[in-house]
């Protein structure tokens, strides 16, 4: 990704395969490459066809064919600048990535750690961290929908009670507009997800039985949240060791009596205190002497249910680089608060 125009080619970033399909003068006609929930790299090739790409490549001809005639029709499917224009000039990348006199000998900059920079690199220049950052491009199961990964962008399954089933969508049809732009891809369906303001309502325009119909999808403030970041393979990571310094999970609500506390306590219990000896991660646990099976119950005063993208959420976007955040935590049935000092930031750019 050395030297990428990151501002033009906005894909998400943790697939293994993605295309983009654009003219010369780098107007994009459509994206290709998905990955739904909780997919890891073992299951990798589960949201991609070689029948569902040579949909896309014929929806991209399509395009191109009726280019310039439809340009206005494609503003939207390229979007505003970001905090760099290539990857090794954002505020995260490593001395060693930004200075690289070449690729060849300092390594690759992958699709992934472009992510996982984008939002470090906002956090720690002390930028407002938006949802988008950390749930990018959320899977569509989020709002209810399960799209044919042989075509286009045709709806398989509706999820009853779902925000895509109260937009009316129904098995069978074909997404063709989503917010004025054609689309050709799921790929292109979650882009114009991903860009979505909170609260919205998204036009959708739909081929049915061989009639348009539109449909009104009504976009919540939080939905993305309906997602789990950390289960992003390069955002969970960086988020739990490079902030945090930890890794933790939610005590299940069977277990939570057993700890003397209320089924929708707070109760993450540590699972790894990140190491001082791993490069360039902070240690922010181990200097607060946290250890594995410590069980954290309160959280800057907070004592209500979090999961732990919750709570690495709460770091990231209540909180400051440089900030303390107070701790309560049980060892061995006994309360202890610590404070837990953040990484520091970088000056902006």
């Amino acid at each position: 990704m050395y030297g990428v125009d990151i501002g033009l080619f906005q894909i998400q970033r943790e697939l293994t395969w993605a295309a983009v399909f654009l003219n010369s003068d780098g107007t994009i006609y459509g994206r290709y490459g998905s990955r739904g929930a909780r997919r890891g790299m073992k299951d990798n090739d589960k949201d991609i066809s070689i029948e569902g790409f040579k949909k896309a490549v014929e929806g991209a001809l399509e395009i191109h064919q009726a280019y310039p005639g439809n340009k206005a029709a494609l503003i939207g499917k390229r979007g505003g600048p970001g905090l760099a224009s290539t990857p090794e000039k954002l505020p995260a990348a490593p001395p060693e990535q930004a200075h690289a006199a070449s690729p060849e000998r300092h390594g690759c900059i992958h699709c992934h750690m472009v992510q996982e920079w984008e939002m470090v690199s906002a956090w720690k220049t002390s930028r407002p961290v938006p949802d988008k950052l950390l749930w990018p491009y959320p899977p569509l199961d989020t709002i209810g929908l399960t799209l044919d990964l042989g075509e286009r962008a045709t709806v398989s399954k509706v999820t009853e009670g779902s925000a895509a089933a109260r937009a009316g969508f129904r098995k069978g049809d074909r997404i063709v507009n989503f917010e004025g732009q054609p689309i050709i891809s799921i790929a292109d369906v979650e882009w114009v997800l991903h860009q979505a303001a909170e609260p919205s309502t998204l036009k959708a325009e739909v081929e049915r039985e061989g009639r348009k119909e539109l449909l009104d999808l009504p976009i919540a403030t939080g939905w993305r949240r309906g997602g789990d970041f950390i289960e992003t393979l390069s955002l969970g990571w960086t988020a739990r060791h490079l902030i945090a310094g930890m890794r933790c999970r939610e005590v299940p609500p069977d277990e939570k009596p057993g700890l003397g506390l209320s089924r929708d306590s707070l109760a993450l219990s540590v699972r790894e205190v990140t190491s001082h000896e791993v490069e360039r991660r902070s240690p922010s646990a181990e200097k607060a002497g946290l250890r594995r099976d410590d069980v954290i119950i309160e959280v800057d005063g907070l004592k209500t249910t979090m999961t732990e993208a919750q709570f690495l959420a709460y770091l990231i976007q209540k909180k400051k680089p440089g900030q303390k955040v107070d701790l309560t935590y049980l060892r061995e049935g006994k309360a202890n608060t610590v404070q837990l000092e953040l990484p520091p930031g970088l000056s902006a750019p």
